[in-house]
């Protein structure tokens, strides 16, 4: 079978709107270069659209218009390579997807291994920012959490005792390994975030995890994060302000 017809079977089992990129396909690296050319041959013939460079869709009309893929596939998308998980969501889309604010981001931040960029991807304008740590796909939703520690203070619309509230329940949640790969992941974070972990686990009773974290700071250093003594007791025991 030739690479035109691997290509024309594999965009015939597509649903409409599914993303496809070289990874949906069954060739090796040397036949790279002709799969390339048949998908840039088919989107100029109209079989499919072209979202960005590697990136097709099959596009269908309907009364509701046409259908593209949606911005969640987008991001499990540029988020794989060959299968693996490189890259996770961060920023306002992680706010919002964690309840901490009714915002909706006019772009996409993803977390990735590799340095800052932006790109445009159709309509979709993506951030990359680097991740301060070395990630596993299993360690997302633990950095998702230090990820929302960390910007804390840039969280739109934010009800300061709602957000605490919020972020106490996930570190809850975790279960036991959990926690400690959190801790391990929060020593690559700026010490700001890991004295607010820090003053979460303590009100949540795991005073020995926290008394690690508080070992890595410099007792002298203050963070000004706007945290009342209302809303977090134990602020001044790790000098938030």
């Amino acid at each position: 079978m030739s690479i035109m017809q691997q290509v024309r079977e594999r965009i015939d089992q597509a649903q409409p709107g599914q993303l496809l990129t070289y990874a949906d396909f069954q060739v090796n690296d040397s036949q790279l270069e002709a799969l390339a050319a048949a998908l840039s041959r088919l989107a100029k013939q109209g079989v499919i659209n072209r979202l960005a460079k590697g990136r097709y869709y099959k596009q269908k009309e309907t009364v509701f218009g046409k259908v593209k893929p949606s911005e969640k596939e987008i991001i499990k998308s540029l988020s794989t390579s060959k299968g693996e998980v490189k890259g996770y969501e961060s920023g306002l889309g992680l706010y919002n997807q964690l309840g901490l604010t009714t915002q909706v981001p006019q772009e996409v931040t993803l977390m990735t291994r590799k340095q800052r960029r932006v790109a445009n991807v159709g309509k979709t304008k993506v951030r990359y920012v680097q991740s301060p740590t070395n990630f596993k796909e299993s360690d997302i939703d633990k950095l998702q959490i230090l990820d929302a520690l960390r910007g804390y203070k840039k969280i739109p619309d934010r009800n300061s005792e709602k957000t605490i509230l919020i972020l106490l329940k996930y570190i809850k949640e975790l279960a036991e390994r959990d926690k400690d790969r959190l801790m391990e992941l929060a020593l690559d974070y700026n010490p700001a975030t890991r004295a607010l972990l820090g003053a979460l686990l303590e009100r949540l009773g795991f005073t020995e995890e926290a008394d690690r974290l508080r070992q890595s700071l410099n007792p002298l250093t203050k963070y000004k994060l706007g945290i009342s003594e209302s809303i977090l007791p134990n602020r001044k025991d790790w000098n938030i302000i």
